[in-house]
């Protein structure tokens, strides 16, 4: 049944978001080609002027698309749990766990892709300069180095993979989190989904800044600054803090859903 919710929640939203991430695509091709043609063109003041405004247009384009992407997905759970279509959906003979699992993997699957077509689209325009590639190839090892590991590893690498992974997901089922608990309120469900939001996003904060005074009060070795940092930039702190955000936020979006469900 997992697998055929899947496959529903990927139907109802595959031709909206792949052609949303094909104007990415369309219009990397449009700014590959505007480097080149500044390049070796002769004509420095047409052809600038025009690739300013290819290359705005590129940057506004992918901004546009990954927000436009975060916007469609928290709209689709919303209208598909709690909205008009949660009436059918919650009618069907299927688990409540297998609906949270089924949405939140399509999502983050949408968000991997919208990602791993934006860094695509990049190397796609630096391929060509030499400098540029081999200092973001630099950069990417340097940033293994210093994401926990004192060498840049193929385990280090991994481990940041799956880290980020946790923290996709955990980002995904906080969005459903906020949306479930605004539909305790008989009224204002999505201001209520907004305060909930802020709410989580300072009792984070705090656990955060808790954990960091722990730290430092036992080590003391580090600046303030290097501790908050931990959460950010290395792979054991992100992947302990995502997989906690994911259990936190799966069970109140799935309490709220099998026991205070609320369509009204």
């Amino acid at each position: 049944m997992l697998g055929k919710l899947m496959k529903y929640e990927w139907k109802a939203t595959w031709k909206l978001l792949l052609s949303a991430n094909l104007v990415t695509v369309v219009m990397t091709i449009l700014a590959w080609f505007t480097v080149h043609v500044v390049e070796y063109s002769s004509d420095f003041g047409m052809v600038d002027f025009m690739s300013v405004i290819v290359m705005f247009t590129y940057v506004a384009g992918m901004f546009v698309v990954m927000v436009g992407t975060s916007i469609y997905l928290i709209h689709r759970f919303y209208t598909s749990t709690y909205g008009d279509q949660g009436y059918l959906l919650h009618t069907l003979p299927v688990d409540t766990h297998h609906i949270i699992i089924a949405k939140v993997l399509v999502s983050a699957m949408w968000v991997l892709i919208n990602i791993g077509v934006i860094y695509l689209s990049i190397l796609l325009l630096i391929a060509g300069q030499e400098d540029m590639l081999k200092n973001m190839m630099e950069g990417f090892v340097n940033s293994l180095e210093y994401l926990g590991a004192e060498k840049a590893t193929f385990f280090a690498g991994i481990m940041t993979v799956i880290a980020c992974l946790f923290d996709i997901f955990a980002r995904v089922l906080k969005v459903t989190a906020c949306i479930s608990l605004g539909q305790l309120s008989s009224n204002h469900k999505v201001m209520l989904s907004f305060v909930w939001y802020f709410v989580f996003y300072v009792v984070q904060q705090l656990f955060e800044g808790l954990y960091v005074l722990l730290l430092f009060a036992f080590h003391q070795k580090r600046s303030y600054e290097y501790y908050f940092s931990l959460f950010e930039n290395h792979w054991e702190v992100m992947l302990l803090s995502g997989i906690i955000y994911c259990v936190v936020f799966y069970n109140i979006t799935w309490y709220v859903m099998s026991r205070k469900l609320n369509l009204d």
